[in-house]
């Protein structure tokens, strides 16, 4: 165990030092790397002298790939993160957004699809017809569920009234999000050499998505019942997502799998957004530019394989533990012990991978208020904090707190009572007040006798 105290001779430094700091943590996360902030995670090809303890998975026949923890926001693993491909299917779930921040108070409204809503369309489509009424839900889940083209351009003709004002809206969302390096010409994900993006602004795309519940609800929803029309009867709308559907290929479904998106063009290969959850953790992953075999989707294999490699190499682990002793402090005004114990005030669990060591490789600094404690004291009493620390980075802190119940004597704090008051500043006046009066009446009558003749 570490014990942490600051000396006195260095407290101004240390102050001007964390002014500094304070200032420039602003900045760090705009300027660091991705994987700064653990010192387990890394892109693929960057250098592992960062103390790296987590192997890197191997990416078959794709372009690009990334992994990151949606609780803690990590990015666990990056592949070509910057490197530029097409949109292809992820062009929906900007659609998505757009029309659901639009529209998402309106799901129940009938609307009227007309001939100019399908006039572009190409691609994967419902088969929605002119004249035909639907709700908005039905549009969102047509588009989201579906990953059907007409879904998408009659939710921009409701939206914008054209597909160009629609697109426009499209490109400013993701330049507000963050999506600097992405770019759309329409509502699809068709095949255009100008809308492209990269992994990166994917997965900030799609975080986002993921925070709209509607989003969430209608990516995860393998089969969604649209029901009868005036031009149609009932209609199922399978998921075109292999992880969440085994509709059109069950040897990809993963139960641990929810949304967000796949697809493909012939040009940009094949795309797979997912969420992977299981217990307290679920991972973004997304795999972009992708080849094909007959036998082998490879934006679907890779996606397993980071999942696997996810759940394998991460874990919330328990790094303070509550009630177990972490140290001792003096205690005074007590006749039954001279010391108490103190330890987390919970516990806490943390984000970290498998194979650490928690009993080895955890250690923990502390820091108490007072250098003692005075009877009586209290169990759970709050007296300082203590910090797990993992290869030198702070991980988790809470509060450091007495374990047991510890009684005053009453001898003894009478006795400090005594002791305290005789260290009183009135009390040394009085004394001193006495003393020069004393004094005072000694020479006096010292002075008289000699008068008198005494002496």
């Amino acid at each position: 165990m570490k014990k942490s105290k600051t000396r006195r001779p260095f407290k101004k430094a240390l102050a001007a030092a964390a002014g500094f700091l304070a200032a420039l943590f602003v900045f760090i996360p705009a300027l660091a790397p991705a994987n700064s902030r653990f010192p387990f995670v890394y892109a693929a090809g960057e250098p592992e002298g960062n103390g790296a303890a987590v192997e890197q998975p191997v990416i078959e026949n794709a372009k690009t790939a990334y992994v990151s923890c949606l609780e803690t926001g990590e990015v666990l693993f990056r592949y070509n993160p910057e490197i530029e491909v097409y949109t292809t299917s992820s062009t929906k779930i900007m659609t998505a957004i757009v029309a659901i921040e639009a529209l998402g108070d309106r799901l129940s409204e009938k609307v009227t699809v007309t001939s100019e809503m399908l006039s572009e369309v190409s691609g994967n489509r419902l088969g929605l017809s002119a004249g035909e009424e639907v709700t908005v839900n039905d549009l969102i889940h047509i588009l989201i569920t579906g990953g059907d083209n007409d879904g998408a351009y009659c939710l921009a003709y409701l939206v914008s009234g054209s597909v160009s004002a629609f697109v426009a809206k499209m490109n400013e969302k993701a330049a507000a999000i963050g999506a600097f390096s992405t770019h759309y010409t329409n509502p699809t994900g068709m095949h255009d050499d100008g809308m492209v993006t990269n992994v990166t602004d994917t997965a900030l795309i799609s975080r986002y998505a993921w925070s709209l519940p509607i989003f969430e609800e209608a990516a995860s929803t393998p089969k969604y019942v649209m029901e009868a029309t005036n031009m149609s009867d009932y209609r199922n709308v399978y998921n075109r997502n292999c992880l969440i559907s085994k509709y059109y290929d069950a040897s990809y479904y993963n139960e641990n799998c929810s949304g967000i998106n796949a697809g493909s063009t012939p040009v940009g290969g094949h795309c797979v957004i997912t969420v992977a959850k299981k217990d307290s953790l679920s991972f973004l992953i997304i795999v972009m530019g992708a080849d094909s075999t007959d036998e082998v989707i490879y934006s679907y294999k890779n996606v397993l394989t980071l999942v696997d490699w996810a759940f394998d190499s991460f874990e919330m682990a328990n790094v303070l533990f509550e009630d177990r002793m972490i140290c001792e402090i003096p205690v005074t005004l007590s006749s039954a012990v001279d010391y108490v114990t103190l330890a987390p005030s919970e516990t806490v669990s943390v984000f970290l991978p498998t194979n650490v060591d928690i009993e080895k490789e955890i250690t923990y600094s502390w820091q108490t208020a007072d250098e003692s404690l005075q009877a009586p004291v209290k169990k759970g009493q709050s007296v300082g904090k203590v910090s797990a620390v993992y290869k030198g980075n702070i991980i988790a802190s809470c509060d450091l707190v007495v374990t047991s119940d510890v009684e005053s004597s009453e001898f003894l704090y009478q006795l400090n009572k005594i002791e305290k008051f005789t260290r009183s500043k009135g009390f040394i006046a009085a004394v001193i007040c006495a003393l020069i009066l004393s004094a005072g009446v000694v020479l006096f009558n010292a002075y008289r006798r000699k008068n008198r003749g005494i002496f």
